[in-house]
């Protein structure tokens, strides 16, 4: 098999997708020849030829490309890797764009998704369940590794690890934390403040003017081996997403031994599963969200025993190569049926 993977100018960006991208490409010789094709958005159709029985896959910011894409190679096995579509985030399902992947999908032959909840939710929209397949993200070997026990001194340490982005909800969470002053904490956001230059300034302006900011400290993105290390100094993960599909940070931080507290959103209670690794609270709902936060502030014995049961739960995570060959199977399935 022959697979041209489209992904968008941002490719080498340190977004979840871009990361899922690259190390399902990586591992993916094994099973097939792939040639990574970045598309910037101001650039033209690529125009170059593909082997007969080519699959193309394309990444879902590209989304509102398909048509052209597809029009400039019309024999190809077209499959959309769905890391996000406004089409199945409650939150946008109601805007242009969402209404621009309600027209695409009915017109490509497959898509690959991160979670059951991205499976079902498109089935919703119309896509017949055959044509759609569930690849969850690896978990990078390193997190797996022993991990020391976690520093008692000082205040416990709160992270959350997010591209400076509307949809990630930090703005609520300053919020939250507002009504955490009574309590001693840190918080550390780690994370690409590049992606929206507007609204990392504006996050900014307003971290400046709150009565805890000398308390947060915000990092921009990292190197691996460093967000490893935050992890592993980290007392709990937050997260304030309006929505995830399936969210590799929260796996990540459960592989390290981090209690979750985040919205019940999207894909984010697959990764918990039924261990108690954390606590899930009504999508926006700020006050259970800071009640859930308090409790674990208050209580180490419970950040440890919630710490043990994501860490335990996280063995269940896939490695990429096991990621890449379940992604391989599902484009060699789609492959076949849309002949």
């Amino acid at each position: 098999m022959h697979i041209a993977f489209f992904v968008p100018g941002i490719h080498d960006r340190p977004t979840g997708g871009n990361v899922y991208n690259r190390r399902v490409a990586a591992a993916l010789p094994d099973h097939a020849s792939v040639e990574m094709i970045p598309w910037p958005s101001e650039a033209p159709c690529p125009s170059r030829p593909f082997p007969n029985g080519t699959v193309v896959v394309v990444d879902s910011l590209l989304a509102d490309r398909l048509d052209v894409l597809r029009a400039a190679h019309p024999t190809a096995v077209f499959v959309l890797l769905a890391h996000y579509l406004h089409c199945i985030d409650p939150t946008a399902h109601d805007t242009t764009a969402a209404a621009t992947e309600r027209a695409v999908l009915p017109h490509i032959d497959g898509i690959v998704t991160t979670s059951a909840f991205a499976k079902q939710a498109l089935g919703d929209t119309g896509v017949p369940p055959d044509r759609i397949g569930v690849a969850p993200p690896g978990l990078d070997a390193t997190y797996r590794a022993p991990r020391a026990d976690r520093a008692s001194d000082g205040p416990p340490r709160l992270l959350t690890v997010a591209s400076l982005l509307p949809g990630k909800g930090l703005s609520r969470l300053l919020d939250v934390l507002g009504r955490l002053t009574d309590r001693a904490w840190t918080w550390t956001l780690v994370g690409d403040d590049t992606l929206d230059p507007d609204f990392a300034a504006t996050l900014r302006q307003q971290l400046q003017s709150c009565s805890f900011s000398d308390r947060v400290t915000v990092t921009g993105a990292v190197p691996p081996a460093t967000l490893q290390a935050r992890y592993d100094r980290a007392d709990v993960f937050v997260l304030p997403s309006r929505f995830e599909t399936c969210s590799m940070a929260t796996r990540e931080a459960m592989a390290r031994g981090c209690p979750v507290v985040a919205f019940d959103v999207g894909g984010l209670s697959e990764n918990l599963g039924d261990a108690p690794a954390g606590r899930l609270v009504r999508p926006d709902d700020t006050g259970a969200f800071a009640a859930a936060l308090r409790a674990l502030l208050d209580t180490p014995d419970t950040r440890r025993r919630m710490g043990l049961a994501a860490r335990k739960r996280s063995e269940s995570f896939p490695s990429w190569p096991a990621t890449a060959a379940r992604f391989h199977d599902v484009l060699r399935r789609l492959s076949r049926t849309s002949r």
